[in-house]
C-alpha cells in the first residue's frame, strides 16, 4: 500500500511536511478533497494545533494564517508520513519541514545548517523542527523561523 499523503502532491507542493504520526481518516477524506474541518473533527484539538502551526509557517502574511488554514492550506502544502516517500522525489518545493526528533534519525540535520531558536535548523530546502505542538513550537519560534526562511530565500 502507498504511504499516506494529505494535501497537495508532495512533488509539486510549495511546502512539504514530513510528520511522524498519521491522523485517523475515513473514506470521505480518502475519496474526496482533503478537508481541514474533517481532519479536526476526526482527530480533535491535536490536529487543529498541527494544522494551525502549518498555516502560521506557510501563510503569506503572519496575520492571515486563519484564512490560509481554512481556504488554501491544502492547495499549497503536501503532508507525508514516510521519509522514504520524501526521499523518492526531487525537491523542487520551496521548503521541506522534517518534523520531530524521531524523524531526524532517518533524515539527519545536514552539516552547515543554521540553528534557529533552540530546536530548529535550516539548510534550504530543508527545515528540521520540533513537533507541531505549542509546547515545543511556540509562537516566538514560529516568528523567528519565518524570518529566517525569508532571509534564506
Amino acid at each position: 500500500m502507498d504511504a499516506m499523503k494529505l494535501g497537495h502532491n508532495i512533488s509539486t507542493a510549495n511546502y512539504v511536511f514530513l510528520l511522524p504520526n498519521e491522523p485517523k481518516l475515513d473514506e470521505n477524506i480518502l475519496s474526496s478533497e482533503h478537508s481541514v474541518d474533517l481532519l479536526i473533527e476526526l482527530n480533535g484539538n491535536h490536529w487543529r494545533k498541527i494544522l494551525t502551526i502549518m498555516a502560521k509557517l506557510t501563510s503569506v502574511a503572519p496575520d492571515q494564517w486563519r484564512e490560509h488554514r481554512e481556504a488554501t492550506l491544502f492547495s499549497e502544502v503536501g503532508i507525508t508520513f514516510s521519509a522514504r516517500e520524501l526521499m523518492s522525489i526531487a525537491h523542487k518545493t520551496n521548503t521541506v519541514f522534517i518534523v520531530g526528533l524521531k524523524l531526524r534519525q532517518e533524515w539527519p540535520v545536514l552539516e552547515g545548517s543554521v540553528q534557529v531558536g533552540r530546536d530548529c535548523w535550516v539548510k534550504r530546502p530543508y527545515v528540521w523542527c520540533p513537533y507541531l505542538d505549542y509546547r515545543q513550537f511556540p509562537n516566538a519560534l514560529i516568528s523567528e523561523l519565518r524570518e529566517t526562511l525569508l532571509e534564506t530565500l
